[in-house]
């Protein structure tokens, strides 16, 4: 940008970054700061070159509220804007701090109330019968998907669960692996134990591991275990397959896999 303290006659003489324009001191006086072509091809190039980073072209409508094309070449040129994932950290909640963000916790928003967020996630009539997340409804409950009556939608809920990216789609499409948009995957972790058995007599032909001359067994339940002779032991054992613990079953059911995890609220912003 220019430096108004050199560029401009009526300024209050104050170096950047607090050079500021001064006033007339009577009517007419003309020592007030002027308005020439230098301020305001200044002022038009900062928004042409906001338009020119985002990829727009002025659309010759006047900027106003709700058609303000300024406020969409920043939301394009930096990412920011309706429908972009932020963690949120801070204390209390988005409405109460004033921000435009609404926390993903499962709950049905008025359509009429976010339309530029509902346009921006919305995943289509096609899917909206199936979507788990960002489709909508034509009751607050969220129980009745509808195209027709698109007054309600459904957010996803983030709440103690890990973000998995869900691969190069868009959130009408699934990505042949992952999961769509908004869906939860349960835990599918599941454990078991191995035991040892032993005592073989089948074998195979020998192979060597680390100095040591062992076979390859395949029999019975065990498939594809491989056990070793080591200085002349008559006793083989090999691996088996997944053994009943006693309390879970095989392979264990009910129990939980869990990474470590750290808790914050993710939220969408509107």
């Amino acid at each position: 940008m220019i430096d108004y303290k050199t560029s401009i006659t009526n300024t209050d003489n104050t170096a950047f970054p607090n050079t500021l324009a001064v006033n007339v001191s009577v009517p007419g006086a003309g020592d007030g700061t002027e308005f020439v072509a230098l301020m305001v091809n200044d002022i038009w190039g900062r928004a042409q070159a906001l338009l020119n980073y985002a990829g727009l072209t002025p659309d010759g409508v006047m900027e106003a509220p709700n058609t303000a094309q300024i406020l969409t070449a920043i939301g394009k040129g930096f990412a920011v804007g309706p429908g972009l994932g932020v963690t949120y950290w801070k204390n209390g909640t988005p409405a109460a701090n004033g921000d435009r963000v609404l926390l993903l916790q499962g709950q049905v928003i008025t359509a009429a109330s976010y339309p530029l967020l509902c346009a921006a996630v919305y995943v289509g009539d096609a899917s909206n019968p199936t979507a788990p997340a960002f489709y909508y409804t034509s009751d607050a409950g969220g129980t009745t998907r509808s195209t027709a009556s698109k007054t309600y939608m459904v957010l996803p809920d983030t709440r103690a669960v890990s973000l998995k990216g869900a691969g190069n789609q868009t959130i009408s499409t699934r990505a042949k692996s992952g999961p769509a948009f908004g869906a939860v995957q349960e835990d599918q972790g599941q454990g078991h134990i191995h035991g040892l058995a032993g005592n073989a007599t089948n074998g195979g032909s020998s192979i060597t591991l680390g100095g040591a001359t062992g076979r390859i067994l395949v029999a019975g339940t065990q498939s594809f275990s491989a056990y070793f002779d080591k200085n002349g032991d008559s006793s083989q054992y090999w691996m088996t397959a997944p053994r009943d613990d006693g309390t879970n079953g095989t392979p264990r059911t009910g129990a939980t896999t869990r990474d470590c995890t750290l808790g914050t609220n993710y939220g969408i912003t509107y």
